[in-house]
């Protein structure tokens, strides 16, 4: 979705991290209303995770987006497996792409490419909304 990949570079050329960024663009850009408290707690899993090199940030902020959509409350508001089904299939989409989720590799590959971080944001933020449009999830 244009619209959407258009606020992920928006969002990343004000500062935003790869988390933020990527939690915005859908947000705005889905119509979702998710609180400025999602926000916040999007934004401290930019670079890995904290800053730790762990999962990258983007995707990790991906999966909160779509755990917005097909989480639950309650134990009792849906089995485990439907609540996971969706989010497993985007990660996978996802590795599919980029070969890893480690931020640290993908900033700094063995085979020496590393994955712009822009672009991957970019290039996340619209897999989720294509994603969101598939699976009707919103």
């Amino acid at each position: 979705m244009e619209h959407v990949k258009n606020l992920a570079i928006e969002y990343h050329k004000k500062g935003n991290n790869c988390a933020e960024t990527v939690f915005k663009a859908c947000n705005e850009g889905l119509n979702l209303g998710l609180p400025k408290s999602a926000v916040r707690m999007a934004a401290v899993m930019g670079g890995g995770i904290g800053r730790s090199g762990c999962a990258c940030g983007a995707l990790t902020s991906a999966c909160l987006i779509l755990g917005a959509l097909s989480g639950r409350e309650e134990p009792q508001d849906k089995p485990v497996v439907d609540m996971y089904s969706s989010v497993h299939e985007f990660y996978e989409r996802w590795i599919q792409r980029f070969g890893v989720a480690c931020c640290r590799i993908l900033k700094n590959s063995p085979e020496g490419k590393p994955v712009s971080c822009a672009a991957l944001m970019v290039e996340t933020a619209d897999m989720v909304s294509d994603f969101v449009r598939e699976k009707g999830l919103k």
